[in-house]
C-alpha cells in the first residue's frame, strides 16, 4: 500500500519549511474525503498564523537580491515558453499547431507557477518539465481532456502525432524548455547555497507557529494514510505521490547542502575573503 513518507521537517530552514507547507496544503486540498476536511482546515489555520509571524519577524525579507533576480529569470522563461506556444498554435503547419495545442493542455493542467512561493514554484516547474519531456517523444496520441478542449469542434481533427518525435523542437519550444529548466536549477542551487550561509531571523512566536504547523501537517498525513489503508489507495494516490515527490526533493536539497558545507569546511579562503561569496553568473 502506498503512503506518505515520514520526514523530519525540523531539518529544513525557515523559508524551506514555509515553502514545503505552501505546496503541501495545495495538495491536501485536492482530497474530497470529508473525514480529512477538519484536519486540512486546522492545517491551513496554523499555516496562516505561521505566515503572519514570518512577516512580522522579517522572515520573508532575509533573501538577497540575487535570489529575487534569479526567480525573475525563471518566471520570464516560463512566460516566454507560453508566448512561443501561443504563436505555434496558429502555425500554418497542422502538425505543429496540434503539438502546440496539446502542450497548451499540459500548461493549463499544471497551472501558472510564477505566483507560487519559491520552493513551491520549484516543484511546479520540475513537474511541468517532466510532463513536457514525456510528451516530447511520446509514442502514442495524447488523450484530449474534455474540460480543456472540444475535439468535435477542433479544426485539427484527424491530425495525428503518431510517430512524431522531437515535438518540442518542431514547435520551436525546445530552447525555451531548456531555458526554463536551466533557470530553475540555477535558482534552487543558489537558494540552497545562500540559505546555508544565512541565519534566518526566528522569533519565539515564529518558532512556535512553525512547530504547530509542522504538527498539523503530521496530523493530516496520519489521517490520509489511515484513510488510504481502510478505503484503498485509489482516491488518494495522486496526493500521496505528489507529497512523496516533494519530500524526495527536499531530501535532495538537504543532501546537497551537507555536501556544500563539508566542502566549505575543508576549503581555506584566499585573500581573506569568505567562502561562497561569489555571485552567480548570468544565465
Amino acid at each position: 500500500m502506498s503512503e506518505i513518507k515520514g520526514f523530519d521537517l525540523s531539518r529544513l530552514t525557515q523559508d524551506e519549511n514555509f515553502g514545503f507547507h505552501s505546496f503541501a496544503i495545495v495538495e491536501f486540498e485536492k482530497c474530497k474525503d470529508s473525514k480529512i476536511t477538519e484536519f486540512v482546515n486546522n492545517y491551513k489555520v496554523k499555516y496562516n498564523v505561521f505566515d503572519g509571524s514570518m512577516k512580522v519577524s522579517g522572515g520573508e525579507n532575509v533573501l538577497s537580491y540575487d535570489v529575487t533576480r534569479l526567480d525573475k529569470v525563471r518566471d520570464d522563461a516560463y512566460r516566454g515558453l507560453k508566448r512561443q506556444n501561443n504563436v505555434a498554435m496558429n502555425d500554418f503547419d497542422p502538425v505543429i499547431a496540434e503539438i502546440a495545442r496539446q502542450i497548451d493542455i499540459i500548461l493549463r493542467r499544471n497551472g501558472d507557477p510564477c505566483s507560487l512561493p519559491y520552493l513551491a514554484e520549484n516543484s511546479a516547474v520540475i513537474n511541468l518539465i517532466q510532463d513536457l519531456e514525456e510528451f516530447d517523444n511520446h509514442s502514442e496520441e495524447e488523450e484530449r481532456p474534455g474540460e480543456l478542449s472540444d475535439p468535435t469542434n477542433s479544426p485539427l481533427d484527424g491530425v495525428s502525432l503518431e510517430d512524431v518525435t522531437n515535438r518540442l523542437q518542431m514547435a520551436g519550444l525546445e530552447r525555451w524548455v531548456m531555458r526554463l529548466k536551466e533557470a530553475n536549477e540555477k535558482f534552487i542551487s543558489f537558494f540552497t547555497n545562500r540559505n546555508s550561509q544565512q541565519a534566518t531571523i526566528v522569533t519565539g512566536a515564529t518558532k512556535a507557529a512553525r512547530q504547530e504547523t509542522d504538527a498539523a501537517y503530521r496530523a493530516v498525513v496520519k489521517r490520509l494514510n489511515a484513510l488510504a489503508e481502510v478505503n484503498g489507495e485509489t482516491d488518494y494516490l495522486e496526493i500521496i505521490n505528489n507529497i512523496n515527490r516533494l519530500i524526495d526533493r527536499q531530501k535532495a536539497i538537504l543532501a546537497t547542502r551537507k555536501t556544500i558545507n563539508a566542502k566549505r569546511a575543508t576549503q581555506k579562503p584566499e585573500g581573506g575573503g569568505k567562502p561562497g561569496e561569489e555571485r552567480p553568473g548570468e544565465l
